[in-house]
C-alpha cells in the first residue's frame, strides 16, 4: 500500500516553538498569488484589446492579401482571443483559489490546534495533544515552478492520521535541513522518522549526533555491510588512482522521459521542417543570417535536450568524499558533492511526481539525490557499496 503524504499549502513556512504559544500559517504567499493574478489580469486585456482588432493594420492586411503564397490561419483570430481571455481567468481564478485555503496552526507547548479553511463549506477545526504524534519526519516534494522542477523540504511532525501531521519547516532551500529536522526533533522530544522503502525508519535523538559510520559501527550493523553482492550489468567499476570509480552504462527512463522524448521528436521534426524550406525562413525572417541564427539556436535547443535526457550518472569516492556526476557523452558535470564525515544518512526514498525511487545522501547540511529514475534493485545495490566503501 503507497504512504499517504498530507498536502501542505506552503512553500516558506516556519512554526516558531522557542517560544510559547506558538502560530503559524500554512498558506500559499501572496508573493506567488499577486504575480498569478496580474499576469492573468494582463492576458484577458489582450485578449479583450486583440478581439477588438486593436492589433489590425489594414495596410498589413493588404499586403497579405496581395502575397503569392496565401494560406489560412490553423486557428481563427477571435479563438485565439477568446482562448487568451479563459486561460487568463482561468488563471486569476486558480490563483484566488489557492489564497482562500489555509491551515492556522497554534502550539502551547502541549497541545495543537489547528483551524482548516478549505475552497467551500465552514471552517474545520481539530485538537491533538503532543503526545499522540510519533515522530519528525523529513521528505521531499517536487513541484512544478514555471517551467523548472524544484524540490520542496518538509519537516512535520508526523500522525497516524495522515490529515492530523503538522508541518513544521518547509522551504525550496536545503540548506541546514538536517540541523533543523535534528532541532524540532530534540525540541519537541520526539524521535526522526523517514519513510523509505523498507517502511518506516525510526532514529532516537541520541543518535542524531553521530554520522552515518559511528552511528553503523555504535548499533552493531556493520555486518550488513562487509559483503556487498554481485556488481550489477548496469554498472562499470574502476579503482584507479586512489578513487573508486562507479559509473552507470545507459541512461535511465521514467514516463517524464517518455512524454520528454514524444515532445523533442515534435520539435525535431518541425525543426527539420524548418530546414527543409530554408527559403522561407529567410523571408519571414528578413535575412539569412538571421534566419541561419534563428536555426541554429533551435537546433542547439534541441541537442541540450538530447544530451540531458540521454545523461548517465556516475560515482567518485575519493579524499574522503562522494561525488555525483552527470556524464553527456564525452562530457562531465559535478552535481553534487558530498563529505563523508558529514554524512548522516545514506536511505532509499520515494519521488511522489513519478512514484519511482532515489537514493538520498543526507548531510548534515543538504540531502543530495542519485538515480531518481533507477529500478529499485539497483538502488539498494548502490547504498550498500556506497556504505561500504566508507566502512573500509
Amino acid at each position: 500500500m503507497k504512504q499517504r503524504f498530507p498536502k501542505h499549502l506552503s512553500y516558506n513556512y516556519k512554526l516558531e516553538i522557542d517560544r510559547m504559544p506558538a502560530k503559524a500559517d500554512d498558506r500559499l504567499s501572496l508573493k506567488v498569488i499577486l504575480p498569478a493574478i496580474f499576469i492573468g489580469i494582463l492576458m484577458v486585456l489582450l485578449g479583450i484589446f486583440e478581439l477588438n482588432n486593436g492589433l489590425y493594420d489594414e495596410e498589413a492586411a493588404s499586403i497579405y492579401k496581395l502575397a503569392k503564397d496565401i494560406h489560412q490561419p490553423l486557428v481563427s483570430n477571435e479563438f485565439a482571443d477568446y482562448s487568451f481571455i479563459l486561460l487568463g481567468l482561468g488563471i486569476i481564478a486558480g490563483a484566488i483559489i489557492a489564497h482562500i485555503r489555509y491551515k492556522k496552526i497554534y502550539f502551547n507547548g502541549r497541545i495543537f490546534n489547528v483551524d482548516f479553511k478549505g475552497v467551500f463549506g465552514e471552517v474545520e477545526m481539530f485538537s491533538e495533544n503532543l503526545r499522540n504524534y510519533r515522530g519528525v519526519r523529513m521528505r521531499m516534494e517536487f513541484f512544478q515552478f514555471g517551467i523548472v522542477n524544484k524540490n520542496k523540504y518538509i519537516i512535520e511532525l508526523e500522525h497516524i492520521d495522515p490529515g492530523k501531521t503538522i508541518p513544521l519547516y518547509i522551504s525550496t532551500d536545503g540548506t541546514g535541513i538536517y540541523d533543523i529536522w535534528h532541532y524540532y526533533a530534540k525540541r519537541l522530544e520526539k524521535p526522526t522518522i523517514m519513510d523509505t522503502d523498507e517502511g518506516l525508519k525510526v532514529t532516537d535523538t541520541p543518535d542524531l549526533n553521530k554520522n552515518l559510520k559511528n552511528y553503523i559501527l555504535s548499533n552493531g550493523l556493520a555486518a550488513d555491510y562487509m559483503v556487498i553482492p554481485t556488481l550489477p550489468k548496469v554498472f562499470k567499476y574502476a579503482q584507479r588512482n586512489g578513487k573508486t570509480i562507479l559509473t552507470g552504462k545507459k541512461a535511465f527512463w521514467d514516463i517524464l522521459s517518455v512524454i520528454v522524448s514524444v515532445w523533442l521528436a515534435f520539435y525535431a521534426a518541425v525543426l527539420g521542417i524548418a530546414v527543409y524550406n530554408h527559403d522561407k525562413i529567410v523571408k519571414l525572417a528578413g535575412t539569412a543570417w538571421k534566419a541561419d541564427v534563428c536555426l541554429g539556436a533551435a537546433a542547439l535547443v534541441l541537442v541540450f535536450c538530447l544530451l540531458w535526457l540521454f545523461r548517465r550518472e556516475k560515482i567518485v569516492i575519493k579524499d574522503n568524499r562522494i561525488i555525483l556526476i552527470y556524464k553527456f557523452i564525452l562530457l562531465s558535470r559535478k552535481n553534487q558533492d558530498v563529505d563523508i564525515d558529514s554524512l548522516k544518512d545514506i536511505e532509499i526514498m520515494r519521488n511522489p511526481v513519478n512514484n519511482r525511487y532515489y537514493l538520498a545522501l543526507i548531510t548534515q547540511y543538504n540531502v543530495a539525490a542519485f538515480g531518481t529514475k533507477m529500478p529499485l534493485e539497483d538502488l539498494r545495490w548502490v547504498k550498500k557499496f556506497l556504505i561500504h566503501e566508507i566502512l573500509r
